[in-house]
């Protein structure tokens, strides 16, 4: 299948399954990225306070 049928298809998705396509293609993509996953490391192992973010913050940025 060429890269234009794919997105044709992928055109005709719902809404969430585009998004859960667009979360797949990511999700394969860091998986080889090793300087991506040291950096999630790094936030991950930070305890510091200031670093942080409320989860209703969160969840307002992920909306816009």
């Amino acid at each position: 299948m060429s890269l234009d049928q794919l997105k044709d298809q992928v055109s005709h998705l719902a809404p969430k399954e585009q998004r859960e396509l667009a979360a797949y293609i990511v999700s394969l993509q860091t998986e080889r990225d090793d300087g991506f996953k040291r950096q999630i490391a790094q936030k991950i192992d930070d305890f510091d306070p200031a670093h942080w973010i409320e989860l209703d913050d969160l969840r307002k940025r992920l909306s816009e």
